[in-house]
């Protein structure tokens, strides 16, 4: 063995003779080997998973929404029931509904005559002509007590009912058959109202007014011949 020298080389060649005679030990190839196979076999147990995870999400989701969405064919249509047919009632004699209209509003009636109702009464006017006009307040008439009026010009009829709670009907009986007025008041309860008519000719003759109520019961008739 040489000696080493002051100056360090010899240091040098003794550790490089020591290493010489040094014999490695053979490195671990199995356990590198085994190690090496765990690697790739998580690397590719997490890419199958991965993989499987991305597969199965659309059938999740199309499951989901299925799931979400109701089964229109699996419901039963809600069953339609038809109405049952509506009856007619069939009065004895036609009722005509009694129109309110507010002070000085003018309703024309078939054939151009003109009418208006004011707290003092009946106003009219025929085409071309004055108006006219029938108070309710000069004493002519008693409201206490029912009644009827009528004023004949041509082939317009029309007058006063009054005195009589719930008309709802005035018949003019003709010699050619009756005719349903039409009726108008004022709002509230004035206890009077206009009735007016148009029958065929001028020269129909009038056999009498009646007044009813709406089940049809007379409440005053004013007989004319």
């Amino acid at each position: 063995m040489t000696t080493p020298s002051g100056d360090g080389s010899g240091l040098r060649t003794v550790l490089a003779e020591t290493a010489l005679d040094i014999t490695p030990s053979p490195p671990p190839l199995d356990s590198i080997a085994r190690r090496a196979r765990a690697r790739r076999h998580r690397r590719a147990a997490a890419l199958a998973a991965s993989g499987a995870a991305l597969l199965a999400a659309p059938f999740v989701i199309a499951s989901a929404q299925r799931a979400s969405t109701p089964d229109h064919a699996a419901v039963p249509p809600a069953a339609v029931s038809s109405p049952p047919p509506s009856v007619s009632p069939t009065p004895s004699r036609p009722l005509s509904p009694v129109r309110v209209v507010e002070p000085g509003e003018r309703v024309t009636a078939p054939g151009g005559a003109e009418l208006w109702l004011t707290e003092q009464g009946k106003h009219w006017a025929l085409p071309g002509e004055p108006a006219q006009s029938r108070s309710v307040t000069d004493g002519n008439i008693d409201r206490r007590e029912p009644g009827i009026s009528m004023q004949q010009e041509g082939a317009f009829l029309s007058g006063l009912y009054y005195g009589a709670d719930g008309v709802a009907l005035v018949t003019v009986t003709t010699a050619t058959g009756p005719v349903t007025a039409s009726l108008l008041t004022l709002p509230g309860r004035p206890g009077w109202g206009v009735w007016y008519a148009t029958v065929a000719t001028g020269g129909t003759a009038v056999d009498e007014v009646t007044m009813a109520d709406a089940s049809g019961r007379t409440l005053h008739s004013l007989p004319l011949r």
